[in-house]
């Protein structure tokens, strides 16, 4: 086991990164919707469609196996399994662009959309250049590289962010905009790139060592992050294949624009997965489940009055970031939305700290079955949104099967791998504040929108959070982390 010192920050540094980008990422959707058109964004939310499952196809699994690889390797090995899988991820990278360029050709037919083979070459250098984050990400967590990582988070996506204002200036359309995306993408590769190979240290082994047991747990990562990829875009593919660009992009923006709040349970599930698979490989479950639970509660206190901004205001929220004209998108946030509850931790990952990359792969598999037979029939008998909540039946069914098996691996009972009672009241306090916080749109209603969202979002947030101190919902240690925070 790796007794690599702890550097560059901790969970809460890595979480602040992943939040910053993910608002900038949602800053860079809300300026595009306004630059180019209803027709032009559909084209491009089908591009990261396609290229989510290439990605997760082409990469082979290499980035689970490399976190779980690196969090575990002794000091002489970790030099040797990062950078022997920094170099497989360049190959297959390549391949993969040159498959994805032509695939192309193949969807732009099937979308009835020829603008995705007319910058084909520009989408393809786009596909290629984002590639090797997939391993560089994960890499700089394990290494508890977390400052450094958030730092490349929130410098890039400023710079693209940066980037596309200015093309809002030159009145540009989408194929200006490729090409100012590759440019940033350039940098951003040539950035991660150097503090990867800077946090990997020197290979002092053979490039084969341990090659055959990472390639297998690779294998099973690989059709697991391919089937889980198909399974959060099948409903999108199903709408891009029944309706327009313009109706595609309506609906994407309510599918879509949610994992700006995932980021918050995964992120801090990708920070504490090191210290889990140590505990796991130790059988040291009590201290397993101590810091499971401990996170689960501090996601649990963000996520929860999230659901209930979603839950009363989805409508308003989906005005407001991108105008009315992809009002349609407002029930397609409301259903995945309802999924908030049960994502406070990925569970994906609890079970692979486990070791049980096998049965993640075939969660995922039922997973995809699920969802695309549920979309598409919801899709058939409601329209649109009937594919969301395909999505969300699917996803709530397989949570459950995987939270049992990381019970039977664990040999814990169901009730004791989550803090359930604590869930439930949180999520009462958070709907009934939501629902207390309504009366204050009636008495302001001759502010505007984006105001009358502001003032209730405060004021849901005052009740709710009187609600857990008074209930005492807060540990003492969380209390005092705190004060010491306020106190600097």
């Amino acid at each position: 086991m790796a007794d690599r010192p702890q550097r560059g920050g901790g969970t809460l540094i890595h979480l602040l990164g992943s939040l910053t980008e993910g608002i900038l990422n949602l800053l860079f959707s809300i300026i595009l919707v306004r630059l180019i058109s209803q027709s032009d964004f559909g084209t491009w939310r089908q591009f990261l469609s396609l290229a989510a499952i290439g990605w997760n196809i082409a990469i082979f699994g290499l980035p689970s196996s490399l976190y779980f690889f690196y969090s575990t390797a002794k000091p002489n090995e970790a030099g040797t399994i990062a950078r022997r899988t920094l170099w497989m991820a360049l190959i297959l990278g390549a391949l993969g662009s040159v498959l994805f360029f032509f695939g192309l050709d193949f969807a732009a037919g099937k979308f009835d959309n020829p603008q995705l083979w007319d910058e084909a070459l520009l989408f393809s250098s786009y596909f290629l250049l984002g590639f090797p984050l997939f391993i560089i990400t994960p890499m700089l967590v394990a290494a508890d590289q977390r400052a450094v990582l958030a730092m490349l988070r929130i410098s890039m996506n400023s710079l693209k962010l940066a980037a596309l204002a200015a093309l809002v200036w030159l009145n540009s359309d989408l194929r200006t905009m490729l090409i100012a995306l590759n440019v940033v993408a350039l940098i951003q590769f040539a950035a991660h790139l150097y503090f990867y190979l800077r946090a990997a240290g020197p290979a002092l082994l053979p490039w084969r060592h341990r090659l055959d047991e990472q390639l297998k747990f690779s294998g099973h990562m690989m059709l697991q992050g391919a089937a889980g990829q198909l399974s959060l875009e099948t409903d999108k593919l199903l709408v891009s294949a029944s309706r327009t660009p313009a109706e595609f992009a309506s609906y994407s923006v309510g599918a879509r624009e949610l994992p700006l709040v995932l980021l918050i349970p995964y992120s801090i599930t990708d920070s504490i997965v090191p210290n889990l698979s140590r505990f796991a490989q130790e059988k040291a479950f009590p201290g397993f489940y101590q810091l499971l639970h401990r996170w689960i509660k501090r996601v649990a206190l963000l996520m929860y009055p999230v659901f209930a901004l979603v839950l009363f205001q989805h409508r308003e929220i989906v005005t407001i970031l991108y105008t009315a004209d992809y009002i349609d998108g407002a029930l397609p946030l409301l259903v995945i939305g309802c999924l908030i509850p049960i994502r406070v931790a990925s569970n994906y990952q609890l079970l692979i700290s486990l070791g049980g990359s096998r049965d993640v792969m075939l969660a995922s598999f039922a997973n995809l079955a699920l969802v695309a037979g549920l979309g598409y029939t919801f899709l058939q008998m409601f329209g649109p949104w009937g594919a969301a909540l395909g999505l969300a039946v699917a996803e709530y069914s397989v949570n459950c099967a995987v939270l049992l098996r990381v019970a039977k691996r664990t040999e814990t009972p169901l009730s004791g791998v989550y803090p359930w009672l604590y869930l439930f009241k949180l999520l009462l306090i958070a709907v009934g504040s939501g629902a207390a916080a309504l009366p204050v749109l009636h008495v302001l209603g001759n502010l505007s929108l984006f105001w009358q969202l502001v003032c209730y979002g405060l004021t849901m947030m005052t009740l709710f959070c009187a609600a857990v101190l008074m209930l005492r919902m807060v540990d003492s240690d969380d209390l005092a982390l705190l004060r010491a925070k306020l106190r600097r």
